[in-house]
């Protein structure tokens, strides 16, 4: 049952039972912590932000884009059942099938690797 909404576009906050109230928040992560569930855009930092406080997510992918990036991201973290992925199309029928249960947490991955590759290859010295 949905106790209440809150709706983002930029750092405008829509927030109450049914979305009216404008703020403007440097960040939604106080609204993601006290979220039951998150509707989001497909953008990789609200995907990583949403999951790295283990919400459940549903990403709605902006299938005008050019080289369709999002598209790419949110169905491979579909797949893995991370979260649920939508178009502006499915999203009620989305929300009406959801099982949260289903979805697993995500871990995130150690990019220590990669950096000191990097390092190593610009020629900066191990630590």
């Amino acid at each position: 049952m949905l106790r209440k909404s809150c709706l983002q576009k930029g750092t405008l906050i829509f927030s109450s039972k049914w979305a009216v109230d404008p703020m403007f928040l440097p960040s939604i992560a106080d609204h993601l912590r006290s979220a039951s569930l998150v509707i989001s855009h497909a953008g990789s930092g609200s995907i990583f932000e949403t999951l790295r406080l283990r919400k459940p997510l549903i990403v709605v992918v902006n299938e005008d884009l050019m080289d369709n990036h999002q598209s790419e991201l949110a169905e491979e973290l579909a797949n893995t059942k991370h979260l649920y992925c939508a178009s502006p199309q499915t999203l009620h029928q989305t929300v009406a099938d959801m099982d949260l249960n289903s979805l697993l947490p995500y871990t995130p991955g150690d990019a220590t690797p990669v950096a000191k590759h990097i390092n190593r290859f610009l020629g900066f010295p191990d630590d």
